[in-house]
């Protein structure tokens, strides 16, 4: 099903073209991209060193140049179901994956299909290997979240456990700003993920810097050896991260102290070993 949605991720824009106060539009494409299912939306001005620079699958050539000159991306997170994702590595992990990923690919589309309808371009980025955009960083850039030792973009509210969708456009919108509530200092201190990690992929040391960026750089050819052994997405480390936990009082409580005092973010890591164990038991 999301295969067959590679060939609506663009198409003909309306001739005329709505005038679009940015403020405005603002608030009406992030209210739409909700009502159609998105848990939080973002604006960011696209970065082209986030574009990818030829085409993977999808409608177009393999390996052919990518030619996006869109100014904006409209970014969002689709929540994954924490009972789905507390039986990682079994089955379960990989239908729920799939499951969110057809469900941000469909808003995605409605998504860009509505802003053409205004007069302006927009493209619809997708599962599939139809992204031609990398949707982590372009995220963080968009105020949704801060990128952790594992890889994934962790949001305030459901941490790791998220999917994201994008559609890169030209209409006039207002970009938000990134957002920092502890994730890199915690994930210094923590490292759940990568000592759960059965791949090693995931590194335990400090972060490094790769092509300008300071990150944990991941092994992504031991995680994806990992996926082929178990048949599944694995989603270990999305399990363990605390961040992942449900928004109960108790962890809604946790989450305010780490984002405001790293004395609070050791007591959580040593409290979080305590009550959820330091190593997972896969069964």
């Amino acid at each position: 099903m999301i295969e067959d949605l590679t060939t609506r991720v663009d198409g003909s824009t309306a001739e005329a073209r709505q005038p679009a106060d940015p403020r405005r539009m603002t608030a009406t494409i992030k209210t739409l991209a909700r009502r159609l299912g998105a848990d939080d939306v973002g604006i960011a001005q696209l970065n082209p060193q986030f574009v990818y620079a030829h085409v993977g699958r999808g409608p177009e050539p393999w390996g052919a140049p990518i030619e996006l000159h869109h100014r904006l991306a409209v970014v969002f997170t689709v929540e994954m179901d924490f009972a789905a994702v507390a039986q990682a590595p079994r089955l379960p992990i990989a239908r729920e994956a799939a499951h969110q990923y057809l469900k941000a690919a469909q808003i995605s589309v409605a998504l860009a299909s509505h802003i053409r309808t205004l007069g302006y371009p927009a493209r619809a980025h997708i599962a599939g290997s139809n992204y031609q955009i990398m949707l982590p960083p372009v995220a963080h850039d968009a105020g949704l979240g801060e990128l952790g030792r594992m890889g994934y973009l962790s949001s305030p509210r459901l941490g790791g456990r998220i999917r994201l969708g994008g559609v890169t456009t030209d209409l006039p919108l207002v970009p938000g700003r990134p957002i920092a509530f502890g994730v890199q200092d915690f994930c210094e201190r923590c490292r759940k993920c990568a000592i759960n990690c059965p791949s090693g992929a995931i590194p335990s040391g400090p972060r490094s810097t790769v092509r300008g960026v300071e990150k944990w750089p991941l092994d992504i050819e031991q995680c994806l050896r990992y996926w082929r052994l178990v048949g599944t997405d694995c989603g270990l480390c999305m399990r363990v991260c605390p961040f992942s936990h449900p928004g109960t009082l108790v962890h809604r409580l946790v989450r305010a102290g780490v984002r405001h005092s790293p004395i609070a973010r050791r007591i959580s890591i040593a409290g979080d070993d305590l009550l959820y164990g330091r190593r997972v038991q896969i069964r």
